[in-house]
């Protein structure tokens, strides 16, 4: 992921054997943090934690194929220092049942696709 840009990844929600699982009315949700226990520090009590994570704006795509959509707009990933985050897709079936479907690491660099009001482009490149 590149800070400064749009991030969006479609993915296919399908069983072990690699059949699909239809997710229609399904509700998806998705966020990343710097670690899997992040919390602010500052505000946090051990009876009220107050947890530091980024979350996705989600969307089923087409539920009957198991498609999904987690995406993240430039206005957000500017604000992402460069480094790894962990990330988690959960879902929630029509009978409130959640499951972890899908978890990993998101590699964050500094985004060469918009310099934001940091400097200007030299014109007389190249």
């Amino acid at each position: 992921m590149s800070a400064g840009s749009d991030f969006s990844q479609t993915f296919t929600l399908t069983q072990a054997d690699g059949s699909v699982i239809d997710i229609t009315g399904y509700t998806i949700s998705a966020r990343m943090a710097k670690h899997d226990n992040a919390k602010n520090v500052i505000t946090s009590t051990s009876t009220e934690p107050l947890w530091k994570f980024i979350p996705f704006t989600t969307s089923v795509v087409d539920g009957t194929t198991g498609q999904y959509t987690i995406s993240l707009g430039d206005d957000v990933t500017v604000k992402l220092d460069e480094g790894k985050y962990v990330y988690s897709v959960v879902t929630e079936d029509a009978s409130n049942v959640k499951q972890e479907v899908l978890s990993g690491l998101i590699f964050v660099d500094n985004g060469f696709a918009d310099t934001g009001t940091f400097g200007t482009l030299d014109p007389d490149y190249p």
